[in-house]
């Protein structure tokens, strides 16, 4: 798998695995807009057919860089992919002189905050019942830093 920039054709794809990973998935044209947007990059793990293994979009701005999402194909998942990702974020943001990373992750995901953990991130709060649930019930967003 190769680490390319998003192109806006592959917007609807993008969409589609969002839709196979998170609870609230973005639409495609909300990755267009994300590609449209100076200050955002997003980033596409893509095969040699050009299938989108994962993908990460971030945004840095004034110093700051804050990982908006990061999802990796169900059937591709503990294979590294995410690792990549978050190396490809730490590249950028150290090209733009970012001194900060951040990100919320729901409190449930247990498993995305380990990988967090594992490169250098630690909890610095927490925002109530910020993520909705189904059934009208809401869940806290656990709020992770990384300095550079």
């Amino acid at each position: 798998m190769i680490i390319r920039p998003a192109l806006p054709a592959d917007c609807s794809a993008l969409a589609a695995l969002d839709a196979q990973c998170n609870p609230s998935p973005w639409s495609a044209a909300q990755f267009q807009t994300a590609l449209n947007n100076r200050f955002d990059s997003v980033t596409v793990l893509a095969e040699a057919d050009g299938t989108i293994g994962g993908f990460a979009v971030w945004q840095t701005l004034c110093g700051e860089s804050e990982l908006h999402l990061i999802a990796t194909a169900p059937v591709r998942r503990r294979a590294g992919l995410a690792s990549r990702l978050m190396a490809a974020w730490f590249h950028t943001a150290a090209v733009q002189h970012a001194e900060r990373l951040f990100l919320e992750v729901r409190a449930a995901n247990l498993a995305a905050q380990a990988l967090y953990r594992k490169h250098g991130f630690s909890e610095y709060g927490r925002r109530k019942a910020y993520y909705p649930l189904p059934g009208g019930a809401w869940e806290d967003a656990v709020l992770m830093e990384k300095l550079c």
